[in-house]
Parts: structure tokens; sequence; C-alpha cells
């Protein structure tokens, strides 16, 4: 992919991800005389806050590929320095490690998480 066609996809999903429709309103907790609905309402939000977590972290991800590419050093692994394979690039275009190295942070991740739930 060159580089022209990779910074469209990358404006087009940062374009995406900010017109992003979760307002206050979707989070806002709201009394209920219904435990159901308050439930409801729970789960509703907790969605909703999960949704915008996910939108914050790919957008700093795509903005970070932009700067990336501005750089010079789009393409390459911020951990080990290699070369992301294009099969990735392809797949995410915001991609900032290898699959090698991704896996490795996810590992790591997991593990903490999991140690800090026991």
């Amino acid at each position: 992919m060159k580089t022209q066609e990779i910074r469209l996809i990358l404006g087009a999903k940062l374009g995406e991800l900010s017109s992003c429709g979760i307002g206050r309103e979707e989070i806002a907790i709201q009394n209920s005389a219904e435990e159901m609905d308050a439930l409801q309402q729970q789960g509703d939000r907790i969605l909703a806050l999960d949704t915008l977590t996910r939108n914050r972290e790919t957008s700093t991800l795509v903005s970070e590929a932009l700067q990336r590419i501005e750089s010079h050093t789009y393409g390459i692994c911020a951990e080990c320095d290699e070369a992301i394979s294009p099969k990735r690039i392809a797949a995410l275009p915001w991609a900032k490690y290898c699959i090698r190295c991704q896996e490795n942070i996810d590992r790591s991740t997991s593990r903490l998480r999991f140690e800090d739930a026991a």
C-alpha cells in the first residue's frame, strides 16, 4: 500500500471515530424506581463507557500512525525496530507493533490483569 493510501485510510478512520455518537446522555446515571430498569441502564452505561474507551484508544493509535508516517517510521515495530508485515499493516493500518511483539505485550498485560485480580 502506498503512503498516500494509508493516510487516506487513517484519516477516514479518525473521522469515523470522532463522529461516534456516544454522548453524556448514554453514560448519565439516572434514578429508576424499577430494579430491572436500573440494571438495564447500568449495563447500557457500561457498554457506552467501553465503546468510548475503545474509540479513544484507537484514535490515539491512528494519530500516532499518522505521526509515524510524517517521521518516516511507519511500518516499523516500536518495540523491536523490525518491519511490520504488509499483511498486518493491511489489516490494521495503525498497528504499532509486529505480531511477535504484540503477542508478548498481550501476554504480559493478561498476566498483570490476572495477578491484580487475584
